[in-house]
C-alpha cells in the first residue's frame, strides 16, 4: 500500500505560500517526517502525544510510516510546505508497537519531566498503553498465517490538517484519497476512532457518510462507512 500517486489539485485555499491554489497529494517519506510533527502539534496542540514533545510526536509518525504496517501515508502539500496528512490502512500494533519500540525514550521523557504525570490526559494516555500491553503480552505472538490475512476493514489511524488552512478541501481530499486505496484493495469497510468531543471533526466524517458505531448501547468514538466498489 506504499505506492501513491502523485496527483495535483486546484481548490481555494488563502495562504501566503506561492501559488496557493495548487496541493500536491504524494505519498509521504521519512523526510517529510518533520512537516508531519509541525502539522500535528499545530492541529491537536493539547493531545498527550504533542505534550510528550517534538521527538515524541515525529517518533510515533516514523513507526506508523515504517512499522510492519500496510500503511498509506499521504501528504499534502503547497510548494513544499506540508499542510496536511492522513495515515490509513492495515496497522499491526499501531500503540503497542510504538510503546515497546521507544519505551526507554518515554520512560526518560518522563524522568526528566516529572510534570507531565500529573497531568490528566497523560495520566490517561498511559493507563490506556499500560492495558494495550497487557493485552499484547496475553494474546502473545500471532502467528504467521493469521497475520497475513485479510483484514476486513480499512482504518484512518491519522488525518490532520494545519489550522491555516482548514475548511478549504484539504482534509476531504485526504479521507477521498485513503477511500479510494481502500477501493482498489478490496476492501469493503472503513474504521476509524474520534474524540467524542470533538464536534468539528465528527460533523466533518458525517458529512463524508461515515456513522457512529455504537457498544452496548453507547458511543465511545468509532466510527464506520460501507464501500461501494
Amino acid at each position: 500500500m506504499k505506492s501513491l500517486r502523485a496527483h495535483h489539485y486546484q481548490i481555494p485555499i488563502e495562504s501566503p505560500v506561492a501559488n496557493p491554489r495548487e496541493v500536491l497529494l504524494r505519498h509521504l517519506e521519512v523526510e517529510d517526517l518533520c512537516g508531519v510533527t509541525r502539522v500535528h502539534i499545530a492541529a491537536f496542540p493539547k493531545s498527550a502525544l504533542t505534550l510528550l514533545g517534538l521527538e515524541a510526536v515525529r517518533r510515533y509518525y516514523q513507526w506508523q510510516l515504517q512499522g510492519p504496517h500496510d500503511v498509506t501515508a499521504s501528504g499534502a502539500f503547497i510548494g513544499k510546505q506540508l499542510i496536511g496528512f492522513s495515515f490509513s490502512g492495515v496497522f499491526r500494533g499501531a500503540t503497542a508497537g510504538f510503546l515497546k519500540q521507544n519505551r526507554k525514550f518515554l520512560a526518560v521523557r518522563l524522568l526528566t519531566h516529572p510534570w507531565l504525570v500529573a497531568n490528566p490526559l497523560i495520566r490517561e494516555r498511559m493507563n490506556f498503553s499500560a492495558r494495550v500491553l497487557r493485552r499484547k503480552k496475553g494474546r502473545g505472538d500471532q502467528n504467521t498465517s493469521r497475520a497475513k490475512e485479510k483484514i476486513p476493514s480499512f482504518g484512518i489511524l491519522a488525518i490532520a490538517v494545519d489550522p491555516q488552512v482548514q475548511s478549504s478541501g484539504v482534509g476531504g481530499l485526504l479521507m477521498a484519497e485513503a477511500e479510494q486505496v481502500a477501493i482498489t484493495q478490496g476492501f469493503t469497510q472503513m474504521h476509524l476512532t474520534v474524540n467524542p468531543n470533538n464536534n468539528q471533526a465528527i460533523k466533518f466524517y458525517e458529512k463524508l457518510s461515515w456513522g457512529k458505531t455504537l457498544t452496548q448501547g453507547e458511543w465511545t468514538g468509532s466510527m464506520k462507512k460501507a464501500l461501494k466498489s
